[in-house]
C-alpha cells in the first residue's frame, strides 16, 4: 500500500523528529515502569525517523515523504505509535518535556497519513482505524 505523508513544513518534520529521537533514546535506555511497549517497538520506529531524517542536512522547501509499505507493517507500526504515544504522555506528566509545539503539525499529518492508508485498504483495518479513534486522542486530531 502507498503511505503518502505530507506536505507538511520541513521545521515542523525536523522538530519532532529530534525530539522524538532523543525520547526514543531516552525510554530505550532505561527501565521503564509498569506496563509499556516492548523495547523492539522503540528500535522499529527510531528506524523509521532514520529514514525521514534528511541525511545532508539540507531539507527541501517542503517535506513529503512517500513509501509503498506492507500493510500489516504498517498496522503494527501504527500500534507502535499508540503505544508510544500512550507511554510518552506518561512521561511527560512525570516532567520529561513534550514534543516541540513546532512539531505538532509534522506529527499529525504522520499519523492522519498512516491512518489514511490503512483505513483504505480493507474493511478490517478500517475497523482498526475507527477503534484507534475513539481511544487515542492524536487520532481523533489528525482525523
Amino acid at each position: 500500500m502507498r503511505l503518502d505523508v505530507g506536505p507538511v513544513a520541513p521545521a515542523s518534520a525536523l522538530a519532532w523528529m529530534e525530539w522524538a529521537d532523543e525520547a526514543l533514546e531516552g525510554l530505550s535506555a532505561r527501565p521503564v515502569p509498569g506496563p509499556c511497549p516492548s523495547s523492539s517497538v522503540f528500535v522499529d520506529a527510531a528506524s523509521y525517523l532514520q529514514r525521514w531524517m534528511p541525511c545532508n542536512g539540507s531539507l527541501p522547501r517542503t517535506l513529503r515523504w512517500q513509501a509503498d509499505v506492507d500493510p500489516d507493517e504498517l498496522e503494527y507500526l501504527v500500534h507502535a505509535f499508540f503505544k508510544l504515544d500512550t507511554q510518552l504522555s506518561k512521561e511527560v506528566a512525570a516532567g520529561v518535556p513534550d514534543a516541540p509545539e513546532e512539531g505538532r503539525t509534522f506529527y499529525l499529518v504522520l499519523v492522519r497519513a498512516m491512518l489514511h492508508a490503512l483505513e483504505t485498504q480493507s474493511g478490517g483495518r478500517a475497523a482498526f482505524v475507527a477503534q484507534l479513534r475513539s481511544s487515542w486522542p492524536v487520532a481523533a486530531e489528525a482525523h
